[in-house]
């Protein structure tokens, strides 16, 4: 059973402002960024950011997606597994995801809603993000 949690949320702001923010947050776009060249417009990230709980370092892929009047914001967060005892990371992969999303819109000075939440994510549970 993997140690992912997905959120996609509503962020009430301009997709270059988004991404703009978002590359200021260290641990949701410190490894990677990339504003991909579809319509509609697309960005990803990846981050990452150490959790004494978990003991580990955690990953975040952050996908951002304009709609207009506001951009869907998607957050998969994973740590790994290094033995066959870890099978709970205490709620820090939750923490990360949603800990990106509530930065974001602070940075943006908006609001935010969660409009899909999936814990031990998986493929199988993808499309409960969509």
């Amino acid at each position: 059973m993997p140690l992912a949690h997905g959120v996609k949320a509503v962020i009430h702001a301009p997709f270059h402002q988004a991404v703009e923010a978002l590359e200021t947050i260290d641990y949701a776009s410190g490894i990677y960024l990339r504003v991909l060249g579809t319509e509609p417009r697309t960005a990803v990230t990846v981050g990452e950011k150490y959790f004494i709980r978990a003991g580990n370092s955690l990953a975040a892929t952050t996908i951002v997606v304009d709609r207009g009047s506001h951009v869907e914001v998607t957050v998969v967060a994973t740590g790994s597994r290094e033995s066959f005892l870890d099978f709970f990371d205490l709620g820090s992969s939750k923490d990360y995801a949603r800990m990106i999303v509530k930065e974001l819109a602070k940075r943006l000075s908006t609001d935010y809603e969660i409009v899909a939440e999936v814990s031990r994510l998986s493929r199988e549970k993808a499309d409960l993000l969509s």
